[in-house]
């Protein structure tokens, strides 16, 4: 009797152990299964606005198209991401709202680099006939902050901006109001004036709206 009571407790430590590998094997297949999910981006859905001043009492807004983009995740982890953003996309919205066409037409023709003469060289501003588009890479996605690496003009800069990601199986969303400070890439157009010091505002407003699709 004793030896069939050793027996069981020797089977019954066994049952529990062979259990509890059992559970740790699932819950290690369950990890293992949880795939990434690439997403592309689609353009007609997608709107990126801007605005800039010159101070509190004068400045523009409009609008530039995001043409491409992907965006990879694992959960709720962004594994990698990028975006081409067309400069010679640029459009002004209060002019245009305003009726005024024309000045609508001059202020995007100096902003791209297209529209040139004595006040406005064609490398004033982001000079779209060199640098025709600005890519964007998505690093790390912590606490509703999401990091930014931006080429545009042949530099490069980093910055942390506030952004919300949702995604499920059908497809992802990046959306969020925040501002790029622009002034260590000293795009001309956007540094002081040497005689009185007036400056259009390197740190530009955004809103965007990215829409993906799997």
């Amino acid at each position: 009797m004793k030896r069939f009571g050793t027996i069981l407790m020797a089977s019954t430590a066994l049952f529990a152990a062979s259990c509890s590998s059992n559970e740790e094997k699932q819950e290690q297949d369950e990890i293992a299964v949880a795939e990434s999910i690439a997403y592309n981006l689609d353009a007609s859905e997608t709107t990126l606005l801007w605005a800039a001043n010159m101070g509190p009492d004068y400045g523009h807004n409009g609008s530039i198209s995001i043409t491409e983009g992907t965006m990879t995740m694992t959960e709720d982890k962004v594994e990698s991401g990028s975006f081409t953003i067309d400069m010679n996309s640029i459009k002004s919205i209060d002019l245009m709202e305003a009726g005024e066409e024309d000045k609508a037409g001059y202020l995007e023709g100096h902003l791209k680099g297209t529209m040139v003469d004595e006040n406005h060289p064609a490398d004033l501003f982001f000079n779209s006939p060199v640098f025709p588009t600005t890519k964007v890479s998505l690093g790390e996605y912590k606490d509703g902050m999401l990091n930014l690496t931006i080429s545009m003009l042949g530099k490069e800069i980093s910055q942390e901006v506030a952004a919300d990601i949702s995604h499920d199986n059908d497809g992802a969303a990046i959306s969020g109001e925040f501002q790029l400070d622009l002034t260590s890439l000293e795009i001309p157009g956007l540094q002081p004036n040497p005689e009185d010091g007036s400056q259009i505002n390197p740190i530009i407003d955004f809103k965007l709206n990215a829409v993906m699709t799997k």
